[in-house]
């Protein structure tokens, strides 16, 4: 993929400058969060207090914000404390005009802020979360901006002592996610990722169904991502540099559940996207195809489009395909259902289990009372695969990853 980081400030001075914070910040010492956790190593998980109250900082408005947002009272002890809509080192703001062109309204967020059952009369709302991180002692950050500062916020997030939960992808070259990696790991934080799609009840099941060896060795994978296109879309899906791909956003859930379900590491990528049907949103690509090789010689494939009908009874249509040795598990209906059939057996439809909400299962690891879904490493991995596979299609061969 090409690097291009005209709107980027420099890494240096950035990471030299959250560095800063984070120090501040210990010194002063973090609600819930002790000094061990903060000056953990690498690779050492760090825990919150389960006693203590969960103050969580969101960042930005992209993306699946709901499902912190609906979630956050379903757990015991957090809240939103603090509301950022804005990047402050950034040259735009969320309607798509530039910083310092006046047209920037922070009286409507907080309109908007005040008007949701998570607001509550001390929630704090800021233009722009460098200030909030400056301000406000939390525990947990919630970033979801335009994708291509997801790794900023992440990465300052994480020098300020903040476990992180990011919208995918957390970047959208290799450079800024290195750059959020060194910074998640340097701080010994915990960073994971809104991949919703592990958290549905049918490839939860899948999942299941994989692990007890139920269909032999998993061979090969098939994930569909089909979407409508709507009447419009954000501002930031014309500028390539700022969207990333539509692999980026849309194909990583198949990547991401294909990977998690058949329990395999993916080695090589190859894959071909395109633009033919909305030629005003020229970042974007409306389709797309990825294929992939694992490391036990199994490969898999994935579609993606924004080519949906607008008459579809539903918004997207979702499909999962896992064959194994001894037989067959999919997702390929509109609702939840899941069919197993094996060389024992003729096709049944399977009881569907019950997942956490992804939400209450980070804060449950957090609070070191279970393990998240969504490995340590794995929101870095995900998007590597993924940035990879843009790469690929960019540059028409297959990459490594």
């Amino acid at each position: 993929m090409e690097e291009r980081n005209s709107t980027h400030p420099d890494r240096r001075s950035f990471i030299r400058s959250v560095s800063a914070a984070s120090l501040s910040l210990a010194a002063a010492g973090l609600p819930g969060l002790s000094r061990a956790a903060l000056a953990a190593p690498s690779g050492v998980k760090a825990r919150l207090d389960p006693q203590a109250p969960l103050r969580i900082g969101m960042i930005g408005t992209e993306g699946h914000t709901d499902m912190v947002l609906r979630e956050v009272g379903n757990v015991p002890g957090a809240r939103i404390a603090a509301y950022a809509f804005e990047d402050g080192e950034w040259e735009f703001n969320v309607d798509g005009s530039r910083r310092g062109a006046g047209s920037y309204d922070l009286g409507k967020q907080r309109k908007w802020a005040e008007s949701q059952p998570w607001c509550k009369p001390d929630t704090k709302i800021y233009e722009t979360y460098q200030e909030m991180l400056d301000k406000e002692k939390l525990d947990l950050a919630v970033v979801c901006l335009p994708y291509v500062r997801n790794a900023y916020a992440v990465a300052a997030a994480a020098q300020a002592g903040l476990q992180v939960l990011s919208e995918k992808p957390v970047a959208v070259n290799y450079a800024d996610l290195e750059m959020a990696e060194k910074a998640v790991k340097s701080s010994g934080v915990r960073l994971s990722a809104l991949f919703a799609m592990r958290y549905g009840q049918s490839y939860y099941t899948i999942k299941h169904v994989v692990e007890k060896g139920l269909i032999g060795k998993p061979c090969l994978g098939r994930g569909q991502k089909s979407y409508k296109w709507g009447e419009e879309r954000p501002w930031f899906y014309k500028n390539r540099e700022i969207y990333g791909s539509s692999i980026l956003w849309v194909g990583i859930h198949a990547i991401d559940y294909i990977r998690w379900t058949m329990g395999l590491e993916v080695t090589k990528v190859s894959a071909m996207h395109g633009n033919l049907a909305h030629p005003d949103y020229p970042g974007a690509q409306d389709h797309a195809v990825v294929n992939m090789l694992f490391d036990s010689g199994a490969t898999a494939a994935v579609t993606l489009d924004y080519l949906r009908p607008e008459t579809a009874t539903t918004h997207g249509d979702d499909r999962l395909r896992v064959i194994g040795t001894r037989g067959v598990v999919e997702k390929k209906e509109l609702d939840e259902t899941v069919e197993l059939i094996t060389t024992e057996e003729g096709p049944k439809k399977l009881a569907l289990d019950q997942p956490p909400s992804l939400f209450a299962d980070f804060v449950s690891e957090l609070r070191g009372q279970g393990t998240h879904l969504i490995g340590p490493d794995e929101a870095v991995r995900v998007t590597r695969i993924c940035i990879a596979a843009t790469q690929a299609a960019e540059e028409g061969r297959t990459v490594e990853v």
